[in-house]
C-alpha cells in the first residue's frame, strides 16, 4: 500500500499565474532576485565579521547598513509570496 497514492501536487494559489507566459517570466524573476539578494546578505554578513574582528570603524558602519539592506529585501521577497496568496484567496 503506498501513502501516497491519491496525493496531486499542486501550486494552490499560484496555478492561474503559472498557466501564462508573464506568470512564469514573473516567477523566474521573483527566483532571480531572491537569490541575489541572498548572495548579497551573505556577503554583507562576511564584510561585517571581517570588519568586527579587524576593527576597522568605517567599514563596519557600512558593512553594517549593507546587511540591513540585503536582509530587508531578503524578508520582503519572502513575504511576497504569502501576500500574493492571501489576495488571490480573498
Amino acid at each position: 500500500m503506498n501513502p501516497f497514492d491519491g496525493i496531486n501536487p499542486s501550486f494552490g494559489p499560484f496555478t492561474g499565474l503559472l498557466e501564462s507566459r508573464l506568470g512564469v517570466l514573473l516567477a523566474l524573476a521573483w527566483a532571480i532576485a531572491f537569490v541575489f539578494c541572498a548572495w548579497q546578505l551573505i556577503v554583507a554578513v562576511a564584510k561585517l565579521s571581517r570588519a568586527k574582528s579587524g576593527g576597522y570603524g568605517n567599514d563596519l558602519d557600512e558593512s553594517r547598513n549593507h546587511a540591513f539592506w540585503a536582509g530587508g529585501a531578503v524578508i520582503i521577497l519572502v513575504a511576497l509570496p504569502a501576500i500574493f496568496g492571501v489576495l488571490v484567496s480573498v
